[in-house]
């Protein structure tokens, strides 16, 4: 059976908390294993999770951030939290949710989390992020760190609904799209059904990719100023090492400023278009999408503090050619490649 691997994300006081313990409350067959990491010595987080449920399976990681110091131990935490003994008549884990440091960056996480003993295991990892309604949009002391949660997550979640008028979801709506277009966003103020859209299963590996087509299917969102999405085209003619060395490339350019890669490109070499994605600098192994010999490229590159213009003039014969997103001109691409 697939476990399922919740890194949940979000910056300093932006509701982590507070979600994982709605979740906890709600698992009446206690298939929730928890791992908490924090910055300090002080595991204050954990210390609140484990009194909000103290009959889950928890270990706390704390005195060092997981995205860094802590990345090989978060394999060996997972795993010992797997083997370990189950109490009689409780059912196997279902899930485990790492609430991560405030301060972490999904990217190494994930990278630490590509293990081939997670990968025998049937681990798949979900990235979720919390958006912060009362404080709302990004702002300068906080970017960098919240802008590469967000960047990386699969799923945002609007949390402190109700301490904000009604009827002001859509705006942080817009401000997350501009962030992030790729994400699945939660934005239902019934935290019951807030948490079953926030802990849903993710899509089996074969499934099309449910984010590239609601990105495309949805309405153009309000940019930041600091974050650049982008849309790609690849040229004619190219081969899977033309692509794979222009994503070290744009790796290498791009640093921690590169929060997200997703793409559908069929390339000379293969008889199946290839399906392409990235949290951060992290990418997943490209998968080749079955039964899906006829389409058009599609590619978007998320970034902050770097844009296609100065991308190109440092990869001026790259075989893929980056450009402002054109959300209207790529949706009718899409819109053939998902017919």
């Amino acid at each position: 059976m697939s476990v399922e691997l919740f890194i949940l994300a979000g910056f300093l006081g932006s509701g982590k908390t507070t979600l994982l313990l709605d979740l906890l409350n709600s698992d009446s067959r206690g298939e929730t294993g928890v791992i908490v990491n924090e910055a300090g010595e002080i595991g204050v987080d954990g210390v609140v999770v484990k009194d909000g449920a103290d009959d889950i399976p928890l270990t706390l990681l704390s005195n060092g951030c997981v995205c860094c110091s802590l990345r090989s131990g978060i394999v060996l935490t997972v795993s010992a939290m797997l083997d370990a003994p189950r109490p009689p008549g409780a059912r196997p884990l279902r899930r485990i949710v790492l609430e991560t440091s405030g301060l972490s960056r999904p990217g190494p996480i994930v990278a630490s989390l590509s293990d081939p003993e997670l990968a025998r295991r049937g681990i798949r990892v979900t990235v979720i992020s919390t958006y912060d309604c009362v404080r709302g949009a990004l702002n300068v002391e906080e970017f960098n760190e919240a802008a590469a949660q967000l960047g990386a997550a699969q799923r945002v979640v609007l949390t402190k609904l109700d301490l904000v008028d009604a009827g002001t979801e859509q705006s942080h709506v817009e401000v997350i799209r501009g962030v992030n277009p790729l994400a699945q966003i939660v934005a239902d103020r019934d935290r019951g059904a807030a948490i079953h859209q926030t802990f849903a299963e993710s899509a089996p590996a074969g499934a099309t990719d449910s984010a590239v087509e609601a990105l495309f299917g949805s309405a153009v969102a309000k940019a930041h100023p600091r974050i650049h999405v982008m849309a790609g085209t690849l040229s004619a003619g190219a081969s899977w090492d033309d692509v794979a060395m222009w994503l070290d490339d744009l790796s290498s350019i791009c640093g921690d400023k590169l929060l997200r890669v997703k793409a559908i490109f069929k390339v000379i070499d293969c008889r199946e278009p290839i399906h392409i994605q990235s949290v951060g600098t992290t990418f997943g192994t490209p998968r080749r999408l079955m039964g899906r010999e006829a389409h058009e490229d599609i590619c978007v590159v998320i970034a902050r503090d770097i844009d296609a213009e100065e991308i190109q003039a440092a990869l001026p014969h790259a075989p893929v050619v980056l450009s402002r997103s054109s959300h209207s001109a790529v949706a009718q691409r899409s819109s053939k490649v998902f017919a």
